[in-house]
């Protein structure tokens, strides 16, 4: 494997023409080099590139490098107070050490369904931006996810970074991450959910959902029983029940299919009830 560093995002882009892995943690792609899962004739190492490691905010947006960390947005007063439940999923992620290392971007361009930061950001807008030396283009993140384990992203495109919608005073939010153990574990179901409410009309609702199906993506037909509408029990479980109907998990070594499908239900439910500072009621 031949193994550049480059040293700025121009050299980077030079040295991706014909293909070639970026690598920035690292914290993904080596463990899938050493296994065997991938194969790479080329890797750029782009780590060093302190212009792609920022958290800022800008025409009103958050904008988040690509090379920023897990633990710098934990670190990031604007995240906790404009994307809290990304800040909330940062918290969840890994340990430590992994946490310092991962980078934003490299979560993302894994294309895990599990990828711990794709809930949040999807609830939050997020488009990303890619350059090549053919020039940059913004692509949604919920166009970005093609399959399991694949991307949108060209063979000599780089990630840049990634731009969120800020969170509104009055928006209504929260995060959790269904998991084995308390530290160091992979995703049994990841959920987000963004409501914006006037009174108790919801405006305009966001669920998104990890873990249960080929990439991470929005419930938009939950989405759909929510907007404009006032919200109360019935509109909370018409929700919660097309979340469960749009999943499409798979048994595997931490969770069974019909569990996880089960737990969509179950946690748009309490998400949208504590969300909404609604008592919680015993799911059965």
């Amino acid at each position: 494997m031949e193994f550049l560093r480059a040293a700025s995002v121009d050299e980077a882009l030079a040295a991706a023409q014909g293909g070639a892995a970026f690598v920035a943690g690292g914290t993904n792609l080596v463990p899938d080099v050493l296994f065997g899962r991938k194969k790479i004739a080329r890797a750029v190492d782009i780590s060093r590139l302190d212009e792609l490691r920022f958290i800022e905010e800008a025409d009103g947006k958050i904008r988040i490098g690509a090379l920023a960390s897990v633990t710098d947005l934990l670190e990031s007063e604007l995240i906790r107070a404009a994307a809290s439940p990304l800040y909330e999923s940062a918290l969840e992620f890994a340990g430590p050490l992994v946490r310092n290392r991962a980078s934003v971007a490299g979560n993302l361009m894994d294309a895990s369904p599990a990828a711990d930061l794709a809930p949040p950001l999807l609830v939050q807008d997020a488009v990303v931006e890619l350059a090549s030396a053919e020039g940059e283009r913004s692509l949604p993140l919920s166009e970005f996810f093609l399959d399991y384990r694949k991307t949108a992203v060209r063979p000599e495109e780089l990630m840049k970074a990634i731009v969120i919608e800020p969170l509104k005073t009055d928006d209504r939010c929260a995060y959790y991450k269904l998991q084995l153990r308390r530290a160091m574990a992979i995703a049994v179901l990841g959920v987000a959910v963004v409501l914006r409410m006037e009174k108790s009309v919801c405006v305009e609702a966001a669920i998104s959902l990890g873990a249960v199906a080929a990439v991470p993506y929005r419930a938009q037909a939950a989405e759909a029983c929510l907007r404009g509408k006032e919200v109360g029990e019935a509109e909370i479980e018409t929700a919660a029940e097309a979340a469960k109907d749009s999943a499409q998990p798979i048994d595997d070594v931490r969770a069974s299919a019909a569990y996880r499908k089960k737990m969509c239900g179950v946690l748009v439910r309490r998400l949208l009830k504590k969300a909404l500072g609604m008592p919680q009621t015993v799911a059965v």
